[in-house]
């Protein structure tokens, strides 16, 4: 009961980092509009809640990644938590964490467009978890990388995407609050990957399952260091 408390405690923090960015700026956007009805909640659930939260949260689910291996992971091993169990436990955040973020945006959608919706709208939802199982992927590896090398710069880049991804859309979305504009929400399209669906998703899964390898072994081996 406690590993699950513990892992339930880090897809929360997950979820609310990335979530609570998109839900302040949204609800701005509804309370400074004239408009206070169901329809317009509605109209913000259908057309900007779910990409933008899907983008902000492959970023902040990337951060996340980097923080945990680079602070308290470590120290866990140091305190007598297995390599085995530390890398398991990670994975299980990294699934649970996506999945939720995933459900939530289709959540929205399916509630701003009732029986409007179709099934290429959910398949962006699919494709959006695919996304951040990606990049939590390449971070994973890369912060473990930067553990046993002590390099700073393998990171750096991934971290600098991030931040400079969330801080964009911050900004502007403030930018535009203040200016009585409207809220401004990601769009992202993944119809090039409905061509042909099996394929890239069989590239994904395997370019994860190779990154998790990858992971794992550098972890194995790492030297501690606190």
């Amino acid at each position: 009961m406690k590993r699950e408390k513990r892992i339930l405690k880090m897809v929360w923090e997950d979820l609310w980092v990335g979530l609570g960015l998109v839900l302040v700026l949204c609800a701005a956007q509804f309370i400074r509009s004239s408009q206070w009805n169901l329809e317009r909640l509605r109209e913000l659930a259908a057309s900007s809640f779910p990409d933008s939260l899907i983008l902000v949260s492959a970023a902040t689910l990337t951060l996340m990644i980097y923080s945990r291996y680079s602070a308290y992971e470590p120290l866990k091993i140091f305190m007598g938590y297995t390599r085995k169990g530390v890398f398991w436990d990670m994975q299980l955040v990294k699934l649970l964490s996506a999945l939720f973020v995933a459900l939530i945006s289709g959540g929205a959608m399916v509630f701003g467009r009732w029986s409007l919706t179709i099934w290429k709208d959910l398949s962006m939802v699919f494709w959006g978890f695919v996304l951040m199982m990606l990049t939590q992927g390449i971070e994973e590896l890369l912060t473990i990388l930067y553990l046993k090398t002590r390099k700073q710069w393998i990171v750096l880049i991934a971290i600098v995407a991030a931040c400079a991804a969330i801080g964009g859309f911050v900004g502007y979305n403030t930018t535009a609050l203040i200016n009585e504009n409207d809220f401004s929400g990601i769009q992202i399209s993944f119809l090039f990957l409905q061509e042909n669906p099996l394929l890239w998703l069989t590239v994904s899964a395997a370019a994860y399952c190779l990154m998790g390898y990858f992971s794992w072994k550098l972890l194995k081996n790492l030297e501690v260091r606190i």
